[in-house]
């Protein structure tokens, strides 16, 4: 083996121990790689110079002389995480600790589904080549199931059906790409940078136009054979729609999303006034008339749902996403007093950790670890 391969396997080594340790000192990183000081001190020398690692100093427990704990820079490289959400798609670069880092955009696209595709791949290309620094992968969220290769079987709030948009992608962008459900990626991120990192389990029920949760068992995503798993606005709350013909969006999120909801109080003669209807309608809890009735009939249906994924799933956190994640201080102690008695373990109900778009954090997730080991760092 010469001696320059030598050398790049011991970069790389101290590179992924520097990783998994998130902060280790010189004579640390030795212990965990089976390296010499002498040795991985020279590779943090070159790695810094590099821009791959970086040096902070804590003093040691006796005092004295401070530490050197070298970590990677989060810095040192970024991906391009998407969101296309219902209305709107959003573009931002994020480094390897899950920070924004530029090139954040909020983009109105068409509603002709077909227009949409090409406008959310021509977005993605132009953010791809307009990045500072070429990214090292992508990452884009769908609301909606998506199979593992990127087909998008159905996005209802899209009106996406089919969609091999994996594959449009590698068309234009070559680069590690991964497209996932928006519920799955907000938990992903809730799991991995929000302060629920230690919970076994976790569960995110994001709730927009359609309603879907994502599940973490033990740090990773259940996905299901199909990578369907979650997909709770498809649950039925009664036996009535087993007679009537089936739609695009599943049972719950029919009666429960916004657009369900909006046409639920439009029927009862209520106006909710404003851009959220959950936000109006929930401002009534307190009153008495209509708009009381519907918004207590509506927290008793979502607490059903959460029984019922507390009975199957046992799950430690549920974070109250999307167009929740504002009115977590009203809806949580309504949940609680409807579930309390009624599940086993009453799970923790908490707003998102991570900001409002944990979709796009979560994409930016999946797209640092289709990228692989740092030590391909070394030679980009």
């Amino acid at each position: 083996m010469s001696s320059q391969t030598t050398t790049h396997r011991n970069r790389a080594a101290v590179l992924q121990a520097a990783r998994e340790a998130q902060g280790a000192s010189r004579a640390e990183l030795a212990d965990r790689t089976g390296l010499s000081v002498a040795t991985v001190s020279r590779a943090v020398a070159a790695l810094m110079d590099a821009g791959l690692l970086l040096e902070e100093s804590a003093v040691g427990p006796s005092g004295g002389r401070p530490l050197g704990r070298v970590q990677v820079d989060d810095r040192a490289a970024a991906v391009l995480a998407v969101d296309v959400a219902d209305r709107h798609t959003t573009l931002a670069l994020v480094d390897l600790g899950g920070a924004v880092r530029g090139l954040e955009r909020l983009v109105d696209p068409p509603e002709d589904p077909q227009a949409r595709l090409g406008h959310t791949l021509d977005a993605v290309e132009a953010a791809w080549h307009a990045a500072p620094r070429t990214p090292i992968a992508l990452g884009m969220a769908i609301p909606g199931p998506v199979q593992p290769d990127g087909v998008i079987d159905l996005a209802p709030a899209l009106r996406w059906r089919g969609i091999r948009i994996g594959d449009l992608l590698r068309e234009r962008i070559d680069a590690p790409l991964v497209v996932a459900n928006d519920a799955n990626l907000i938990a992903l991120a809730e799991s991995r940078w929000g302060e629920h990192r230690e919970a076994s389990s976790l569960v995110a029920l994001a709730v927009f136009e359609g309603i879907g949760a994502g599940i973490v068992e033990g740090g990773r995503v259940l996905e299901g054979s199909r990578g369907f798993a979650g997909q709770i606005g498809r649950m039925l709350l009664d036996a009535r729609p087993i007679e009537r013909r089936a739609d695009d969006f599943g049972d719950l999120e029919t009666q429960l999303g916004s657009i369900g909801l909006e046409r639920r109080a439009q029927a009862d003669g209520i106006v909710l006034a404003g851009g959220d209807p959950f936000a109006a309608l929930f401002a009534a809890l307190d009153d008495t008339g209509p708009a009381a009735a519907l918004a207590h009939r509506v927290l008793d249906e979502f607490a059903v749902a959460l029984a019922n994924v507390s009975a199957l799933l046992d799950p430690e956190v549920v974070v109250l996403a999307g167009r929740f994640a504002p009115l977590a201080d009203v809806i949580v102690p309504q949940l609680e007093r409807r579930l309390a008695g009624r599940v086993l373990h009453l799970p923790r109900l908490v707003p998102p950790s991570t900001g409002e778009d944990g979709a796009l954090l979560g994409a930016a997730a999946v797209a640092i670890d289709a990228f692989g080991p740092l030590e391909r760092l070394l030679a980009s």
